[in-house]
Formats: C-alpha cells, structure tokens, sequence
C-alpha cells in the first residue's frame, strides 16, 4: 500500500494582522472622536452671522448745558470711530505688533501658530501666542480670555467665520473699537482722550506708538502707573514700524524724542455733580431700558451749569470745614451717618432747566433734592398768601396778630386743663394789627393761619396744587396747612418750581434735567418738551415778588440779601428739625433744605461747666445747646452760595408793574385809606378793585393823661413823681392808645388772648376816672368823662356806623 502524504495548509501569522486591525479602529476612533469633538465645540460656539450688524457696546457720554463732557455711562467705556477717522500710522501700528501678516491670512496664521507651538513646546506651557487680529476680536466679543485648547478651537472658527462676512477693513475697523487700553478705556478713540486728552486723529506719531505699546499689558505698560516702561514699550513699536519700512529713521526718532503730555486721569467717575448725574442715568434708564443706557453710545445733553454746580458743593465745603454746619455721627439706620443732611437745587424759572443739584453731603444714593419729602415749614405762607392774593386780598389786608382760642380743632389744654391758645408766634411775640405784607415778612404764624381760615383751606389746596405741590392728601385739609404742616411733606424740587412761578409771570414750568438724546449716529431720540401750564395771574405774581423781596428787605430773610433783586422766604419747622431757605432772583430759583434724615430737633454740643457737668435751662429743664439750627443756616447757606453764582452775572430785575397794579396810600393798622388824624400811612400795591375806598377813622384826637403806674389811676400832684407815666388816650371814648395811635386791647392774663364782649367786640384798656387816692386825699375827678361804648368803636373802626 502505497504511503501518501499528508499536505498541510502553512498558518498565516494572526499577530501582526491584529496590531494592524487595532491601530486603523484606533485612528478611525481618534478621527472620530476628534470629528465628534471638534463639531460639539463648535456647535456650541456662537455664530457670527446671527450677531448681524456690528453691535460693539459704546459709551453713553452725558454732557453739560455747554456741551462739554461731565460723565460717561457704560459696561465698557467706548466711543466708536470709523477706520477714516483713525490716522493710517495707527492702523499700521497695530498690525506691525500684533498681526503683520493680517491681509495675508484668511483669520488664523497657521504659519504663526506653528511657530507659537512650537515656543510653546519649548518652553513648556503657554508662552507665546498666535492669535491674529480677527481671532482677538473673536475672542474679545464672544469668548473669555482664559487660555484653553477649547476656546482656542472656537476663536479659530469664530476668525473663519468673521472673515467670510466682513471685509479686512471691517475687521480692523471693529478691532480697533473694541480692544481694551487700560484703566477704564475700550478702543482707541476712548483711550486717546485718556491718556492725551484729545481725539485719535490728533494723536502724533510718538502718542500712536506709546499708545499702542500698551495694548500687550495695559495696566502694566500704562503711563500713569510707569512712564519708563510706557516709554520702553513706545520704542518697541517704533522699531517693528522701522523694521517693516512703514517710517523713515528719521520719522522713528523724532517721534521718540517728542514730549508726552498725558491728560490726567482727573475725578473719579461720581465726584462731579454725583446727585444729579444719578438722577439723569434713572431717567435714561426709564426712557430706553439699561441695555441702551450703558452699551448704546447714546450722547445726552443736559441743563447742568458746571460754574453754578461747582459753587454748590464749594459753599456746601466751605460750611462744613468752617463747622458752620456741625458734623456728627448718628448710628441708627440712616441712608448716611453724617448728619445733620442738605439739599440744594436750582433751576431756571422761565425753562425749568436744572442749573444744579446737590442731594446730600456724603456718599449715599439718597439724592434729598428729588427724594426727601420733608416739612417746609413757614416756607409754605407765601403759597398761602398766593391763594389769599387769588381771593382778592391784598398785601395791605390787616389781620389781628394775638393768641386765640377760636380754631377748636387745634386748641390743646395745659396740665391745669385750661385751654391753650393755637397758633403760637416765635418766642411769643405778637404785633396787633398787621398787613399780610408785614406778617409775611416776620413769617407770623397767628396771622397766616387766620389768613388761611378767612379764604379757606381748599383754596389753599388749590393753589399749592396748581404751583405744582404733588405731594398733597386728604389729611392735609386743615388750618395746619398755613404752618407747613403737610401729612407727606414736599420735596426741594417741588418747592423750587412752586416759587419759579412767582418769577416767571405766574407760570409754572415743568423741571428738566435733559435736554436731548441723540443715539450713536446722532439721530435725535429725544428731545425735552416741558410743560408749562398758567398757575397763578400776572398780577398775583407781580405782588409775590414784591412781598417776598420785602422778606429779603424787611425779614427774616435778611441773610440771603445778594445786593440786586432777590426774594425768597425762610421756613423752620417745630422743634427744629427742618430747616429751609427758598428763594430766587429774576434768573435762577433755589430751594435749599436741611436737616436730619431722621426727623430730630438740630441741638448739638451740650453747654457744660467749669466741672464738666451738661448745663441745664432752669426754664425748659433741657440743656443748653452750642448750635442750635434753623432756618438761618438754610439762609446763610442760600445766601453765600448764591452771591457767588450771580457775581459774574448782569443784574436784572423781576417783570415790570402790569397794568392792572396800582400804589395807594392806606392806613397800616386797618388797610383803609388814611384818615384825618391816622398816625401813619404807607404806600402799598393792589390789584385794581381791590384796593379800598373808605378811610379810616380807628384813629382820633387823642389827650395825654398822666396815671400813677403803681394803681393805675389819675396821677395828682402828691403822687411820688417816680410813679407817673404820662399816657395816650382817645379824646372821645377814652380808650387808651399806643405810640402808633392804635386802641390798646385787654388781655386774658392766662391765656393772653384779647378779651371781648358778650357780642364778639374787643374790649380795650381805658381811661381811668378815678383820681389817685394812694398818695393824698381822694377825689373825684373834675370833668365827667363821655366814655364812648367799645362796641360803638368797633363799628366805628369798621365802617359800620355812619360819619356824622
């Protein structure tokens, strides 16, 4: 049997087959997963073509009523610029440094970022970039500035991407506008004003390159911080620029060798005129929303004079480091703890442009010119007497300055229930019989509330209503109003534009701050429109000014005097804890308030003895106080304050006399015309038919009497002549007389209230027919005496009886 032989199939080695199917699976994953990350990132990349047209945030720039910058608003601080507005040095500048191969590229430099790379590899991290304009403008706009491999991908597709939509001129041009500079500037027009105080295209060469020599480290290479290193960095640039033959050697070294002038980083941002810049922002804010506000470039014109401004918080300084106004610390929750506070605001009467704001003396946000509603005090009675005026009173209407008990409402009891009189004067001084004029001018509590109470507390309300008080309740509907009392109180604005309808002819005009919006083009989106309404007539208005000139004058004013036309009014309130000064000239009204954010009497530094002991007051069981202050201080601010802002101003004077005013000469201690034996007479304004046509006849022959003071009755010959006063009395009625020939009241000796009869008629002090027994032998006197009946006075006083 024939042997066969067994064929064998040779194996094929499976080990390298294996290696060889593991590396292509592993390639074909890593390609895989490279592909899978390389779209997952930049799915989640923005996309540049969703971003639309070119919206870099710009600066909003608010300026003055001169047009001059004050302050900037943004998220970044930026003013953008076209590319020909930027000199061709500059741009040329930028792309030496930071991207010589920009016209070249289609956004990333692979040739650079071979050559970063590989820095990068020797030096074993980070060390060198290779980022192109267009990846920086990526980066700048969409991403953050950390250095990882997965923004490293997305700027590189946002630069591709950046260039398929915008031109290289675009690109720059963005760039440009959008880089960062140091301190707070963004793009090269913003930091060519803050570091050389002008616009880009005056920069000169050695400004370009010293300027774009601090685009690698801002803060590092700024000028401000190391004008060596600046100068370093300035050198570097100049040298790229020589290198690429952009300049000559002679170019490169005069630019080196010019001087540098840098601006000044000047004021903080919320140094100047903080109160109102923070008042326009919320404006703006409510006109366009903050998205606008701080990235739109929006360029905002206001009514702010920065002379009057900067005279505002200049005399707010003076004060305080002078201790005029006294600083002290207060714990409790106050929007600041300096205290006592301020507020000043002034506007133009006729446009109602707000010259300047100062709403505190601190830091804080609580802007107490707009916001504070605080009691004004006697600063309310000239609108009182506007509505008195509005009723067809006149500044010569008389009314009885003494206590009384006849407004119930307000009458309180003392502790031995006995009735109080209600209003009480200042340091309990009263005058008898006065004219509005006059009690305006000695702000006479007593007198204004009466006033009140004869036209009425509506008529009032609608007169505060129409000069522009917003502030008013039902609440507010009672005689308390004549003092100021006011349920929610009113703010400085509200006050100032009250009194600028007194200057204004009687309108009251809307107050503004803002004058114009324009956007980032220069389209107008704004402009201001303010309301002007008739609040009171010509000749109301007319004889406001003159009563509220005669406060400067003649009263309580006196401190605001500014040697030209000036009116205005003084207001404390009880206990003072708000004091106020409002006045005006025929140009600018200010308001100026102060006080305690939380209402408490301005008492400060308790009087103490040799021992240190706090002295105390035997009469009121308090301390004495150093400073106490009131509406003195709001006058003394007002008036130094305003001497400085009309003292390079023309003098002018208030509108002249409408025709429907007239002068006559009256009586002042009953408003009528002078009679035959008046004591006195003034001249004073009415408006036609209202002034009066009657004279007076409470005056009358009058007969001196010598009495014995010690009891009270006709002196004689025996009476000690240490005891005798010679005194006035009316020949026919026997009524004892004063100094100014008027009727000598008697008074309640509790209350001090002037008593009257079973009738309501005043009874006054008389004549006495009794010789003095005290000192000698009793008799009667010689010559009966007609003593006429007080009530028969009364009527005669008042015309109510007829002249025989």
């Amino acid at each position: 049997m024939a042997s066969r032989r067994k064929i064998r199939r040779k194996k094929t080695p499976t080990k390298g087959k294996g290696l060889f199917i593991a590396l292509v699976l592993l390639i074909s994953l890593g390609f895989g997963i490279s592909i899978g990350a390389g779209a997952f990132i930049i799915s989640d990349t923005p996309n540049v073509s969703s971003y639309g047209d070119w919206q870099s945030t710009e600066t909003t720039r608010i300026f003055n009523s001169e047009g001059e910058l004050i302050h900037r608003l943004f998220r970044e601080n930026r003013e953008y610029v076209t590319l020909d507005q930027i000199p061709l040095a500059l741009q040329q500048a930028v792309l030496a440094m930071e991207d010589s191969r920009f016209l070249q590229h289609s956004g990333v430099d692979y040739r650079g970022l071979i050559r970063a790379l590989l820095v990068d590899i020797r030096e074993g991290g980070y060390a060198q970039g290779a980022s192109t304009i267009t990846m920086q403008l990526a980066r700048n706009v969409f991403l953050t500035q950390e250095k990882f491999m997965y923004r490293k991908i997305q700027e590189m597709f946002l630069a591709h991407q950046f260039e398929r939509l915008y031109t290289k001129e675009e690109i720059l041009e963005f760039y440009l506008n959008e880089i960062f500079m140091g301190h707070s500037a963004y793009g090269v027009q913003t930091a060519a004003h803050q570091y050389f105080g002008k616009d880009v295209w005056d920069l000169n060469l050695g400004e370009i390159a010293m300027m774009v020599g601090i685009i690698q480290a801002p803060n590092r290479h700024s000028p401000y911080f190391n004008m060596d290193q600046a100068r370093f960095r300035q050198q570097v640039v100049l040298n790229r620029m020589l290198e690429l033959d952009l300049i000559s050697q002679e170019e490169a070294q005069l630019a080196a060798e010019e001087s540098i002038e840098l601006a000044g980083l000047g004021k903080a941002q919320e140094d100047f005129a903080p109160y109102f810049i923070r008042y326009v922002r919320d404006e703006l804010l409510k006109m366009f929303g903050p998205q606008v506000v701080y990235g739109g470039g929006l360029q905002v014109y206001t009514t702010l004079d920065t002379r009057i401004q900067e005279s505002a918080e200049l005399t707010v300084k003076s004060l305080i480091d002078e201790n005029t106004l006294p600083t002290v610390q207060r714990d409790q929750m106050t929007a600041d703890t300096q205290q006592p506070q301020l507020a000043i605001i002034t506007i133009d009467p006729q446009t109602g442009h707000i010259k300047a704001m100062v709403g505190g003396r601190g830091e804080d946000q609580w802007n107490r010119a707009i916001q504070s509603r605080r009691q004004p005090g006697s600063a309310f009675k000239p609108i009182i007497y506007a509505a008195a005026l509005n009723e067809g009173l006149s500044p010569g209407s008389v009314v009885l300055d003494y206590p009384t008990l006849d407004f119930s409402d307000h009458t309180v009891t003392s502790d031995d229930d006995q009735p109080k009189p209600w209003p009480r004067n200042f340091n309990d001084v009263y005058r008898g019989w006065v004219t509005l004029r006059s009690a305006m001018n000695h702000s006479i509590n007593v007198a204004a509330v009466k006033t009140l109470s004869e036209i009425g507390v509506n008529s009032a309300l609608n007169m505060a209503r129409d000069l522009g008080i917003s502030s008013l309740v039902p609440e507010d509907r009672n005689l308390g109003l004549a003092l100021g009392g006011l349920t929610r109180g009113i703010t400085p604005m509200e006050m100032a534009q009250a009194f600028g309808s007194f200057a204004n002819r009687g309108i009251r005009t809307e107050p503004i701050a803002i004058l114009r919006v324009k956007d980032n083009r220069g389209n107008i989106l704004y402009e201001a429109n303010p309301t002007r309404e008739i609040a009171i007539s010509e000749e109301v208005a007319y004889l406001m000014n003159d009563m509220l000139q005669s406060v400067i004058q003649d009263g309580t004013g006196w401190r605001a005097d500014l040697d030209r036309p000036t009116a205005g009014k003084t207001g404390t309130t009880n206990d003072y804890t708000d004091a106020w000064f409002v006045g005006y000239t025929p140009d600018l009204v200010t308001a100026v308030w102060v006080g305690e954010d939380s209402p408490r009497p301005m008492k400060y530094f308790p009087q103490t003895d040799d021992e240190g002991n706090v002295v105390i007051n035997p009469q009121t069981g308090e301390p004495n106080y150093s400073t106490t202050l009131h509406s003195w201080i709001a006058a003394e601010l007002w008036g130094r304050y305003m001497r400085a802002v009309v003292e390079p101003m023309p003098v002018t004077h208030f509108p002249s006399k409408p025709r429907d005013i007239i002068e006559v000469s009256i009586d002042p201690f009953t408003g009528k015309l002078p009679g035959n034996y008046s004591p006195k007479e003034i001249s004073e304004l009415f408006i036609r038919g209202t002034e009066p046509e009657e004279k007076e006849n409470l005056h009358q022959p009058i007969k001196e009497v010598e009495i014995d003071t010690e009891t009270g009755l006709l002196a004689t010959s025996d009476c000690p002549p240490e005891n005798v006063q010679t005194r006035r009395y009316q020949k026919d009625s026997g009524i004892q007389v004063g100094d100014d020939g008027s009727p000598i009241h008697k008074f309640d000796s509790s209350t001090g209230v002037p008593l009257t009869d079973e009738e309501g008629n005043y009874i006054f002090e008389k004549k006495p027919d009794q010789s003095c027994w005290a000192h000698g032998t009793s008799r009667e006197e010689e010559e009966e005496q007609d003593d006429e009946p007080t009530d028969r006075l009364w009527d005669r006083i008042w015309g109510t009886e007829d002249d025989d």
